[in-house]
């Protein structure tokens, strides 16, 4: 039998045609058989639009993914429509530092956050209509509060885990104008109480940066330890204005 191959591609590659020919032992040729090889040719068609993917790989959800348990998919339902609003509050924040995020925030995915965070509070807790229900309350109250950007934003980027939204108490869950709201409330009522036990004298050594008087009355407590200066505790009396310094 002689084997006669055309059409050899040179570079390597897989003939398209190759003949065979079949002869008999006294040199008559047998019917010729023609065998046609089609190469496999690759079609590519532009890739089909694809489901952004979030940085642990996962490609986004498009809706939000239910347990049938219509308590726990209410709370679902609450947790993503505050995530979702992160993308919008971050474009429209005024801070640099908050602007400076936005890619990293609509690298997330709001959907799978929220279920993520209800499965550990319902891991953790329990249902919400148990005996944690007050925790509850705190946790969804500070997540979608219309002033608390701050808080969401920080669990929807992983800064704070789901597992620990439990045991975070409710002032370290608020804003951050809010938090400094509260350290200044503090300050103030250590300051007045401070006060009280003081004796007071009046000068006109310092000037008010407020209203620019100079009637105002002080006093000074030694606040830190024995060699450092002793702090001065300021009012003014004309808008009540309160200060310090050492």
């Amino acid at each position: 039998m002689k084997l006669e191959k055309r059409d050899v591609d040179v570079r390597g590659q897989k003939p398209n045609n190759v003949k065979v020919e079949k002869t008999t032992s006294n040199g008559s040729k047998a019917q010729s058989v023609k065998v046609e090889r089609v190469s496999k040719e690759v079609i590519r068609t532009p890739d089909s639009k694809r489901p952004a993917s979030v940085p642990n790989g996962h490609p986004k959800l498009t809706s939000l993914v239910k347990c049938n348990d219509p308590t726990r998919d209410k709370i679902r339902e609450l947790l993503a429509e505050a995530f979702v609003s992160v993308s919008r509050e971050t474009s429209d924040d005024d801070r640099d530092e908050v602007k400076n995020i936005l890619d990293e925030v609509e690298a997330c995915d709001p959907y799978r956050v929220a279920v993520t965070v209800e499965s550990a509070l319902f891991e953790r807790l329990g249902p919400s209509t148990g005996t944690h229900r007050a925790k509850y309350r705190s946790i969804m109250f500070n997540l979608r509060a219309e002033n608390n950007t701050d808080f969401r934003r920080r669990v929807l980027i992983g800064l704070v885990a789901p597992e620990r939204l439990p045991d975070i108490p409710p002032d370290e869950m608020a804003s951050d104008a809010r938090k400094q709201e509260n350290m200044q409330i503090k300050e103030k009522a250590l300051f007045d109480c401070e006060r009280g036990a003081a004796p007071k004298a009046t000068t006109d050594q310092f000037k008010c940066a407020r209203c620019g008087q100079r009637k105002t009355t002080y006093y000074q407590l030694q606040t830190r330890s024995a060699d450092e200066p002793m702090t001065t505790f300021v009012t003014c009396v004309n808008c009540n204005n309160h200060w310090k310094f050492c």
